[in-house]
C-alpha cells in the first residue's frame, strides 16, 4: 500500500508540474502575443504621427509663402527645428531644410550640358578639399552620352567591369544617394559633400539667403573677398537679400550670370525629416516637397521611411 501511495503521490506531483509548466508556457505565449500586438499598435500610431509631421511641414511652408512673399531666409519660422514635441505617448521631432540652399547636381544637364555649372561643382569640390575629378564622374553619370568627361569620368565600360556590374544612370538624379554608385565616391566623400548638394527635377538657382559659405565661395569664384562674404552671411538671417539687383549691387565684380541665374532669394524645394518615438518604437520619415509660389500649395516630390 505504501508503494502504491508513493507512486500515486509522485504521479500527482508530475501532473501538477506538467500542468504548471503548460500554464507557464501559455502565459508566456499570451504575454508575447500582447507585447507583439502592443508593438504593432505603437508602430502604426508612430507612422500616423510621422505622416502628420510631414503634413504639418507642408502647412508651415504654405503659410510662409502667404506671409513673406518672394523671399526665404534662415530667420523664418520654417527654418526653426522642433527638438521634441510631446504628443500623447509619443515624442515628435522634425526639421525643414531649404534644398535650394544647395547646388542642384542636375543643373549639369537640365536644358543641355552646362560647362558653367560643371566649373561651379569643381570649385565646390576644391573648397571642400575633395578631388575636383569627381565632377567628371558626376557629369558622366547623369549625361545621356557615353563620352568620357576628363580623367575622372566613367561611363558604362567602367561600371560594367566592376565586380558587381551595373550601368551608368545617364539621366538626372532622383536623390543624392545615387552618388554612392558613382565612381570615386565613398561614404566619407558623400558625407562631406551632402550638406552642399541636392538633386532636384528642374533647373534651380541657389538661394543666397540659405546657402552654405563653401557653395557661395564656389559660385562667386573669388570675386567677393572671404571676409566680406563672412560678414554678410553673419547678418543674413535678420537682413536677407531681397532681390537679384541687391545681389548685383553687393557683388559688382561677380560674373553677371551669378545674379542673373545662379543665385536667387526664394526657394520652391524643401526637404522635411520627422522623427517619432512611440513607446519602444523609433521611426523616421523623410520627404522632398515642392511649393508652388503662385498658389502656395505644397506637394510631395518623393517620400520615404528611414529605418
Amino acid at each position: 500500500m505504501r508503494g502504491e501511495r508513493g507512486v500515486a503521490a509522485v504521479t500527482a506531483i508530475l501532473v501538477v508540474a506538467v500542468a504548471a509548466s503548460a500554464a507557464s508556457f501559455m502565459l508566456a505565449q499570451h504575454s508575447a502575443m500582447i507585447d507583439q500586438t502592443s508593438l504593432v499598435a505603437a508602430r502604426a500610431q508612430a507612422e500616423l504621427f510621422a505622416d502628420a509631421g510631414l503634413d504639418w511641414a507642408r502647412g508651415v511652408l504654405a503659410d510662409d509663402v502667404q506671409r513673406t512673399g518672394g523671399v526665404d531666409s534662415l530667420g523664418e519660422g520654417w527654418a526653426q527645428p522642433i527638438a521634441g514635441l510631446p504628443v500623447e505617448r509619443a515624442v515628435v521631432a522634425g526639421a525643414i531644410a531649404d534644398e535650394q540652399g544647395k547646388f542642384n547636381l542636375n543643373n549639369l544637364v537640365i536644358g543641355g550640358r552646362s560647362d558653367w555649372d560643371y566649373r561651379i561643382l569643381q570649385r565646390l569640390l576644391k573648397e571642400l578639399r575633395l578631388p575636383v575629378e569627381l565632377a567628371d564622374a558626376v557629369m558622366d553619370w547623369i549625361d545621356a552620352d557615353q563620352d568620357l568627361t576628363g580623367n575622372g569620368g566613367a561611363e558604362n565600360a567602367y561600371y560594367l567591369a566592376l565586380k558587381r556590374p551595373y550601368r551608368a544612370s545617364n539621366q538626372p538624379m532622383a536623390q543624392v544617394d545615387e552618388l554612392y554608385r558613382v565612381r570615386g565616391f565613398d561614404a566619407g566623400t558623400v558625407r562631406r559633400l551632402r550638406p552642399h548638394v541636392t538633386a532636384l527635377p528642374v533647373r534651380t538657382a541657389v538661394n543666397i539667403n540659405t546657402a552654405t559659405p563653401e557653395l557661395l565661395a564656389a559660385i562667386f569664384d573669388g570675386k567677393v573677398a572671404g571676409d566680406v562674404l563672412a560678414a554678410r552671411l553673419a547678418t543674413r538671417a535678420t537682413m536677407p537679400f531681397r532681390s537679384a539687383m541687391e545681389i548685383s549691387q553687393w557683388a559688382p565684380r561677380a560674373d553677371p550670370r551669378v545674379a542673373g541665374g545662379d543665385l536667387g532669394v526664394r526657394s520652391d524645394f524643401f526637404s522635411v525629416r520627422v522623427h517619432v518615438a512611440q513607446d519602444e518604437v523609433r521611426i523616421a520619415s523623410e520627404a522632398l516637397v515642392r511649393r508652388n509660389p503662385q498658389s502656395g500649395t505644397v506637394s510631395f516630390v518623393w517620400r520615404r521611411g528611414l529605418y
